[in-house]
């Protein structure tokens, strides 16, 4: 990225990228500033678009590097280096690793789970034929994809004879009443 690029970020992009490096949310980013949550979103869709990075957290490290070699500092050196691509276990981002909190979901939902050696190991769930919100793609193998084929049809094939069976009982209602009335 060229500094033309960081030149084009305004003084709250920065604010709002700074608080992705520091590994907050957009609500938390959000109450710091002052902000909307949907604000803060769109500070950082903007500015992910002007740097033409991949995701907002690329742009976070970008703008720390940049910001670095502007003031002729060299980066702080962690214990362990920044990793450049975010896993589950990326505490070499903030300088001592949080409290392990139970597993969740991109919805916020608990999911089941055991910490060990300090990594989070989920136990099996039933994945969703969707991509969840913060997912690129649906992740699903061959054999869970299998298996929600014929339970949609399944799904399907019972909500439609629900609806029949609704209006039958309806139009047959009506034919009384109207039977009664006339």
């Amino acid at each position: 990225m060229t500094p033309e690029r960081f030149a084009l970020l305004t003084r709250r992009h920065r604010e709002c990228l700074r608080g992705v490096k520091a590994l907050k949310g957009s609500k938390e980013i959000a109450a710091d500033l002052g902000l909307g949550k949907s604000t803060v979103d769109s500070y950082l869709t903007e500015a992910v678009r002007l740097l033409g990075a991949r995701n907002r957290r690329d742009a976070a490290l970008a703008l720390a590097d940049f910001e670095a070699q502007e003031n002729d500092q060299v980066p702080e050196i962690e214990e362990e280096p920044i990793p450049r691509k975010i896993i589950p276990d990326s505490a070499g981002l903030v300088s001592k690793a949080p409290a392990m909190a139970p597993p969740s979901a991109p919805d916020g939902s608990t999911v089941g789970g055991a910490v060990q050696d300090g990594h989070v190991h989920a136990s099996p769930r039933l994945s969703l034929p969707f991509r969840r919100q913060g997912q690129t793609r649906n992740d699903m193998n061959i054999a869970e994809r299998l298996f929600w084929v014929p339970t949609i049809a399944v799904a399907l094939a019972i909500g439609f004879g629900m609806v029949a069976t609704g209006l039958d009982v309806m139009t047959r209602v009506i034919g009384r009443l109207t039977h009664i009335a006339g």
